[in-house]
């Protein structure tokens, strides 16, 4: 018969170490698993909070720059656009697209697979940042929608 001497190393794990290891990771695979499987909903959060800022900046540019700007919105691509024209000739003109901060490029949002935006495919900011023509829009994607104010043109 062996004896176990006290002095020498132990090899292996006890039962109880075997058993609350298994505990913890059976928790935190609890805790972890439902924001893994609901990735599409965190897509389409991502995604409107960033056409919320597009707008935002849109608008923002419309004011700073004193000149109607427009947010074109299709099924899968939001653009900012300079409005051409005066009065009741002046239109959305895509092939001048508004420049980001620095000169980054245009101000472009592609909307993440399976979302398409909805709500008013145009969005039109005069120069005091307020909607042109002056009715409320609704903008969204996915299930997302917001309501644009016609006197202040804020997204809420």
């Amino acid at each position: 018969m062996r004896r176990h001497d006290p002095a020498a190393p132990s090899r292996g794990f006890t039962l109880v170490e075997i058993t609350l290891v298994l505990v913890l990771m059976g928790v935190l695979s609890a805790l972890a698993a439902p924001r893994l499987m609901d990735r599409n909903a965190l897509a389409e959060r991502a995604a409107a909070d960033e056409l919320r800022g597009l707008l935002r900046s849109v608008r923002q540019v419309a004011m700073a720059q004193e000149r109607e700007v427009c947010l074109r919105l299709a099924a899968a691509t939001a653009s900012a656009v300079y409005v051409t024209g005066v009065g009741a000739g002046s239109f959305c003109d895509p092939a001048r697209p508004v420049q980001g901060p620095g000169g980054q490029g245009p101000l472009v949002m592609v909307a993440p697979n399976n979302l398409a935006f909805v709500g008013n495919n145009l969005v039109r900011f005069d120069a005091r940042g307020q909607l042109n023509p002056a009715f409320n829009l609704n903008v969204g994607i996915g299930a997302r929608l917001w309501t644009i104010d016609r006197f202040t043109g804020a997204v809420s």
